[in-house]
């Protein structure tokens, strides 16, 4: 009988803690199934991002070889047209031959009667290799495009590269906006583009379809490049924000496995003050939780900032390759002449120099060494401005240096303006008017963060409006440097205007704001830096913070009660 007792009371002990496991194994399990299904769909998303990339480099492959398609084929017409001047018996024989073999087996049949009609001759057979050879790769890479087209639209598989890529059908409404666009546009020129592509004219590409299709090409070109470029950008917008769900769903399981602890410590403690404890322990991890959780959202907008100038400059570069193989075959022709010229073959040269001199005019007409000169400057660019936000990033953070150092105010906020770029650059007009102030000894990483946070309310408070304006002011005062940011949102009523630094205090809807932001800010402005932070604020008018910190230098005994820890997070 004891035994049975035992087994009891172990039981009841325990209960409280196996449903407590329980819980948490249940809690584990959703999260791991809620991160299978976005990660399911981030691939779908990467997918669609894929194909609308290659739908770019298809439209604009076809762009350049209608362009080439176009020149070959009046260039091959001119070169007929010289034979016919001084040949029309050669003229009539060759107007009906439209294969490029045929061309060259009678211009071999007229070298030894006459070398120069053989060579124009020869001349005429290469043009027209060219048109066919562009013609086909426009017609290829036009085809291309109009699946991509379909399938963006409508969802399906697609063959690309030997690469069978499924794309699902699009829910994002944004995105499907940009697309239907560029489905609308080619809806009325693709009939006449088929007919272009099937329909020849002596076995050549019909001249009036082809210069009807070039004009479609030129005029509806940007706005389907606009709308590719656009349909990319929302997509990756919506990647941002399937990451920012999980972040939540992630912070959330947290947050409740937090609460499952503390609850079952609260259960199992036997003294308050171990209580006590437990519950700080809950509030730092929830502060550093939230913390990681701001810090994903700025990395995921400097992602998007960087992706823009990777973009193009992916472009560039690609256009950039095309045009060295140009470049490359005017070389070889070039030095094949210069090899004549060495060797003494002076018959090869009669043919040799008007091939090249035909590509290097071909090479100036199209102006490849000016758009080559264009997109490396563009390259540049876009680097130059990768480049400004890995160093802001990098001083923003102040991952290499100590806690406290000598440092400009001035450069702390133009770092973190950099930072919060992808807050403000939609609807927020910035203006700066910096004093001339000393460096003084502070905590930049920690300043940083605060000017973030107040940037970021800033951003949120003038967000309705739809057009905003924030000014920053600095200058000195007696022996202490103040910081003025001033936005002209909608304002904080002055009933709650005393408890924006209250911690957990926020006026944000559930979910969206912690109320941990101010609160670290001004434990940073008033402890780390023995400063002051204030706010003055008028429904319909704007709101300013005045922040207050007291010049200091290193050759000083410092007292200050610094403020150790980095928990700040976006209120």
């Amino acid at each position: 009988m004891p035994k049975p007792k035992s087994k009891e009371k172990l039981i009841a002990k325990y209960s409280e803690l196996i449903i407590y496991g329980i819980l948490f194994l249940i809690l584990v399990a959703a999260v791991f199934v809620v991160n299978i299904n976005l990660t399911t769909s981030s691939q779908q998303v990467t997918n669609q991002i894929y194909l609308a990339t290659k739908q770019q480099e298809f439209w604009q492959t076809s762009y350049r070889n209608l362009l080439s398609t176009q020149t070959s084929l009046v260039e091959y017409s001119v070169l007929k047209e010289e034979i016919g001047f001084s040949h029309p018996d050669i003229y009539s024989e060759i107007n009906s031959l439209n294969n490029p073999e045929t061309i060259k087996a009678l211009a071999k049949r007229y070298s030894n009667q006459d070398s120069v009609i053989s060579a124009k001759l020869n001349m005429v057979a290469w043009k027209l290799d060219q048109v066919i050879t562009s013609f086909n790769t426009y017609k290829e890479a036009i085809q291309f495009f109009d699946q991509t087209v379909v399938v963006l639209n409508n969802g399906g598989e697609i063959q690309i590269d030997g690469q069978t890529v499924s794309i699902d059908q699009l829910n994002d409404e944004a995105s499907k906006k940009h697309i239907k666009n560029i489905s609308v546009i080619w809806r009325f020129a693709k009939d006449l583009v088929n007919e272009f592509v099937h329909k020849k004219t002596n076995g050549l590409p019909n001249e009036n379809l082809l210069s009807n299709a070039i004009d479609f090409a030129i005029t509806k070109d940007q706005s389907i490049q606009s709308n590719n470029r656009s349909f990319i950008v929302s997509l990756g917008t919506l990647a941002a924000g399937r990451v920012d769900n999980l972040l939540l769903i992630q912070i959330g399981a947290l947050a409740l496995s937090i609460i499952v602890f503390v609850a079952m410590s609260v259960r199992l403690a036997i003294s308050l003050r171990k209580q006590d404890e437990i519950i700080r322990e809950s509030q730092s991890q929830l502060i550093q939780s939230e913390k990681m959780a701001s810090l994903g959202q700025m990395v995921a907008g400097l992602a998007h900032e960087m992706n823009t100038p990777l973009g193009f400059v992916r472009n560039n570069v690609e256009i950039i390759d095309e045009n060295e193989k140009e470049f490359n075959e005017a070389h070889k022709k070039i030095k094949m002449i210069l090899d004549h010229l060495l060797k003494g073959n002076y018959d090869n040269l009669e043919k040799s120099i008007p091939e090249a001199i035909q590509k290097i005019k071909q090479i100036d007409q199209v102006g490849l060494f000016e758009e080559n000169s264009t997109m490396l400057e563009s390259s540049l660019q876009g680097l130059d401005r990768i480049q400004e936000l890995i160093v802001n990033l990098k001083n923003f953070s102040r991952l290499d240096q100590t806690a406290e150092q000598m440092a400009n105010l001035n450069e702390c906020l133009d770092s973190t303006l950099i930072i919060a770029h992808h807050l403000l650059k939609r609807h927020v007009t910035v203006h700066k008017q910096y004093a001339q102030i000393p460096d003084t000894v502070c905590a930049p990483a920690q300043l940083n963060q605060v000017f973030l946070n107040i940037f970021s309310n800033a951003a949120h408070a003038t967000e309705e409006k739809g057009e905003g304006h924030l000014t920053i002011k600095t200058w000195c005062e007696k022996d202490q440097i103040v910081v003025q940011i001033s936005d002209d949102g909608k304002g904080i009523p002055q009933e709650i205007l005393d408890k924006i630094f209250d911690p957990f205090f926020t006026t944000k809807p559930v979910g969206q704001g912690t109320g941990l932001g101010l609160s670290i800010s001004r434990k940073i402005i008033e402890e780390a830096h023995n400063g002051k932070i204030s706010v003055k604020s008028k429904i319909g008018v704007g709101t300013d913070f005045f922040i207050y910190i007291p010049l200091r230098s290193l050759d000083k005994e410092d007292t200050t009660n610094v403020f150790v820890s980095d928990e700040a997070v976006i209120n």
